[in-house]
């Protein structure tokens, strides 16, 4: 997934996923495990196909049948409240795998508490397929796959974040949103977010 940005800048426009924002914050992004802001900004925030990718996306991770099956079985599950401070633990428990397997090419700029590998490295892969296990999933209710009601609830988090007057853009598909031209709520991260549990939530009673 997930995001992070200043608290009241102009942005420039971008794409953002919808479960890249499984934490709600703009630096989150860690579905798409690239580390960088820039990178991230420049592959639109979505290097993820797809309205509901897992940080397995981020790690590489893809088997299929009874493996992929087996292996999910093993991965730390995310809430839609997950703070960021555990996803931070939990994805450096991955870089950590991924130092134990060999691999020690990690980027210089800690992101939000996390350490990314390098993706450009080579060797990356193998130390990926040795440490599927440790890739978070992202919450169930931001996979259409496994929440029945997705594609209402999606809208629900549009029209609530364009009633708080976040007036993002949605895409096809419940496939992301674009951020809206001009000066972005000073507490957008805050609107995504409460928005995001009020729509999703679990708590929500569902027809």
């Amino acid at each position: 997934m997930p995001n992070h940005t200043p608290p009241a800048p102009v942005f420039r426009r971008r794409r953002r996923p919808a479960a890249a924002l499984a934490l709600g914050t703009a630096t989150f992004l860690l579905l798409t495990a690239c580390g960088g802001e820039d990178k991230a900004e420049e592959a639109g925030v979505a290097s993820i196909s797809g309205p509901a990718p897992t940080a397995a996306a981020a790690a590489g991770a893809g088997t299929s049948g009874t493996s992929a099956a087996a292996s999910d079985s093993q991965r730390p599950q995310l809430r839609l409240d997950t703070s960021k401070e555990e996803w931070a633990r939990l994805m450096n428990a991955w870089s950590a795998c991924l130092e134990q397997n060999g691999f020690h090419n990690f980027q210089d700029v800690i992101k939000d508490g996390v350490r990314f590998p390098m993706e450009s490295d080579p060797a990356l892969p193998a130390a990926k397929a040795k440490c599927e296990s440790k890739v978070p999933l992202s919450p169930p209710e931001l996979d259409r796959n496994r929440n029945p009601h997705y594609a209402d609830d999606w809208r629900e988090w549009i029209a609530c974040m364009h009633r708080r007057n976040y007036k993002v853009i949605p895409l096809p598909d419940e496939a992301g949103y674009d951020l809206p031209e001009g000066p972005i709520p000073p507490d957008s991260m805050q609107i995504e977010n409460e928005c995001k549990l009020e729509a999703f939530g679990a708590g929500k009673k569902k027809q």
